[in-house]
């Protein structure tokens, strides 16, 4: 069975500024998506306003793992 095409996200905007975090300007687009993850959508990037205070998030990535052997 076939399975069904995932719906597209399109967040609701209704005269609020709706707020993203940019990721990067492409062929004259700019890609933003949601402050906790998920998925991006574009815009103009004249539509673009920075916030009055900016947020920032502590970002982790894992070390890689320590290792006896120094060739590995």
């Amino acid at each position: 069975m076939p399975s069904l095409p995932t719906p597209s996200y399109r967040p609701k905007v209704g005269g609020q500024p709706f707020e993203g975090v940019y990721m990067a300007t492409l062929n004259g687009l700019a890609y933003l998506r949601p402050e906790a993850g998920g998925c991006e959508w574009t815009t103009d990037p004249l539509q673009l306003r920075r916030l009055n205070v900016p947020r920032y998030r502590t970002v982790q990535r894992p070390s890689r793992p320590r290792v006896n052997d120094p060739s590995a």
